[in-house]
């Protein structure tokens, strides 16, 4: 039974790698954002829907992360 508990809280702490990654990746998304914006100010509404998009698409995979989580360790 201890090993059983062992390997759900690792398998958390690897749930947890998207968490990270997905912070890094919004920095990175809006880093490009305003770089994209500052070099060409008349796309500006066409570049924010990409971006929010590609938000929406790091967002879901970081709560399907949650929800794997919770269903493994709740097992």
């Amino acid at each position: 039974m201890l090993l059983v508990l062992a390997v759900k809280v690792l398998v958390l702490g690897g749930c947890m790698l998207p968490i990270a990654f997905g912070v890094l990746g919004t920095g990175i998304l809006f880093a490009g954002y305003n770089l994209a914006v500052s070099r060409n100010p008349e796309e500006n509404e066409n570049l924010f829907n990409s971006t929010l998009m590609g938000f929406a698409l790091m967002e879901t995979f970081i709560f399907l992360s949650f929800v794997v989580g919770y269903v493994i360790y709740a097992m």
